[in-house]
């Protein structure tokens, strides 16, 4: 095999010269047609040259008769050959020859000649004239078989270009009907039959994906009128903007900005991108933002002390998110029916380690985080906040099915701070604010029903959540101000040139979180820093005092209100 493909190569590479003139067998072949209406007289000169030009190319006699009068008019007119020109060269009527298309269409394919106009006229390709130059052996080049992006593409050209060509709605479409059968056992086509029956629907589709490929959205006004013609643009695109057109109904097209039909733009859900791309789906799909990606290696280890009721809870999370007892657990779960997702909610005061425990989780399991930010999340457009909400949770569903192909571990999904998406649901009544917040309660309360990952949501106010967030939690962990012995502990790690009487003083006497020890210390490193010393135990009272906020009655009020 490999030796035949040298072969092949080289005699590309080294086109075997002729012994006979090919350009004189053609124009003897071309002579008997001119104006014979198909009343060859066959001399000896013809027949050997027939001959020579079916052997030399394996083509049919109809094969060499259009090869040689393709040819000629390429010559003498320099321009390209229609079934019209080749009836005209014969004095035939065009009907008489109407079969010979199949036998252009397949030339075409075996690449002797290239397509223009709309795939109805045809010029030799370049190689073949190359040939006829040097009257050297031609070896037609095969077309590569055509796959998904190439289908594409040419339908998103030739929708672009039919204005140019002065092509009706009913031209174009009728073109590519013809173009989406003869593609018929591309896997993406059978997909995409199978899922909607009307053509104008797949094209719609086709055309939105092309612009997909290339990065972009599609404007919705631009797209309808490269499909459409006269009233019925303004029938689709108000089907459009209403979103009852069978693409919106489907969940195959979403808008990305919709305002006025001149502004809207649309794109492929990845409902959508899984029907047309398959397998190359992921290539698409909705990605994790770096700035939002967490990667395990950027997690800084940090020792975390807790109350021995949530160590022992906190332990229990992370040996469920160690990979082979996560894969066992949701087996189980699977096979009794019930929701495989692991949903967390870390409450308590501020300061308390929430989030940092979860780097900390993350960390000792081998995971990435993808970290939300609520306030991006929480769009002032009405109607936006909830496809953004939406487009969180598809784009961590991506990052877990990338995350499967690459051998990587399933990432932690964490919604910090979320008081403000997970509070009571307001009266409907209330106003536009109060029915975009509740729709988007209902994504999320869904999304979590259906949850195949890891979600972490930490909250101060657990106390305002609502109810149907509670049971969608597997894990409810409350984090409360540590107690001495706990502070005793993280004042000794923190600075640990303290002794244990001096780190137990300042656990007794400040109710501080972990966070506000936190900021104790960074004060000291800061003295140290300006002073070139170590501040005195005396100083760093002096730092605790200040560290809370005092009450407007001038008393100092240790511990936390919720």
């Amino acid at each position: 095999m490999k030796e035949q493909m040298k072969e092949e190569q080289n005699e590309l590479k080294n086109p075997k010269k002729i012994r006979w003139n090919i350009s004189m067998a053609m124009s003897c072949v071309f002579g008997a047609l001119w104006k014979s209406k198909l009343k060859i007289k066959k001399s000896k000169k013809y027949e050997t040259a027939m001959e020579r030009l079916k052997d030399l190319y394996k083509l049919t006699q109809t094969q060499v008769w259009i090869l040689c009068l393709v040819c000629e008019h390429f010559v003498e007119c320099d321009d390209t050959t229609s079934l019209s020109d080749i009836s005209e060269a014969l004095n035939v009527p065009a009907m008489t020859i109407m079969s010979w298309k199949k036998d252009i269409e397949k030339m075409a394919e075996d690449g002797f000649f290239e397509w223009r106009r709309n795939r109805k006229d045809v010029i030799p390709v370049t190689e073949f004239n190359d040939s006829l130059y040097s009257n050297t052996q031609f070896i037609p080049q095969k077309k590569k078989e055509m796959d998904e992006i190439d289908f594409l593409k040419y339908f998103a050209d030739r929708y672009e270009s039919r204005r140019g060509e002065d092509m009706s709605e009913h031209m174009i479409f009728r073109e590519l009907m013809g173009y989406e059968r003869r593609s018929r056992n591309l896997e993406m086509i059978k997909r995409v039959k199978a899922e909607l029956d009307d053509a104008h629907n797949r094209f719609f589709l086709y055309d939105v994906a092309s612009d997909v490929i290339d990065g972009g959205l599609s404007n919705l006004n631009e797209t309808i009128s490269d499909l459409y013609d006269g009233g019925r643009r303004y029938t689709v695109a108000t089907q459009m903007m209403e979103e009852t057109h069978e693409l919106f109904k489907k969940g195959l097209l979403e808008f990305e900005t919709k305002g006025n039909l001149s502004d809207a733009a649309v794109t492929l859900t990845d409902k959508a991108k899984k029907l047309v791309f398959g397998e190359k789906a992921f290539l698409f799909e909705e990605k994790i933002n770096e700035k939002d990606l967490i990667k395990v290696g950027d997690i800084k280890e940090k020792r975390l002390f807790y109350s021995q009721q949530n160590q022992k809870e906190i332990d229990r999370l992370k040996n469920a998110l160690q990979e082979d007892k996560l894969k066992g657990i949701q087996k189980r779960l699977k096979e009794d029916g019930l929701p495989v997702g692991v949903a967390v909610l870390l409450y308590g005061a501020p300061g308390t380690g929430k989030t940092e425990s979860v780097m900390q989780i993350a960390k000792e399991t081998g995971r990435a985080i993808v970290h939300v930010d609520i306030s991006e999340a929480k769009s002032a457009w009405f109607g936006e906040s909830e496809k953004r909400i939406k487009k969180i949770f598809t784009s961590y569903k991506n990052a877990c099915e990338i995350a499967k192909k690459k051998g990587e571990l399933m990432p932690i999904l964490l919604f910090n701070e979320a008081d403000a998406l997970i509070s009571k649901r307001k009266d409907a009544n209330s106003g536009n604010c109060a029915q975009t917040e509740n729709a988007i309660q209902n994504i999320i309360l869904e999304e979590l029903e259906n949850l195949q990952g890891i979600f972490i949501a930490t909250t101060n106010l657990a106390t305002n959540m609502d109810t149907a967030f509670e049971r969608r939690f597997l894990f409810k962990i409350k984090f409360e101000n540590p107690s001495v012995e706990s502070k005793t502990s993280i004042w000794m790690n923190k600075l640990s040139w303290l002794n244990k009487d001096q780190a137990t003083q300042f656990a007794k006497d400040y109710d501080f979180s972990g966070g506000q020890i936190d900021n104790i210390v960074r004060k000291v490193a800061m003295n140290e820093v300006i002073t070139g010393e170590r501040p005195a135990i005396s100083e760093i009272h002096d730092m605790c005092m200040t560290e809370k906020i005092e009450n407007p009655d001038g008393a100092r009020k240790m511990g936390f209100c919720l």
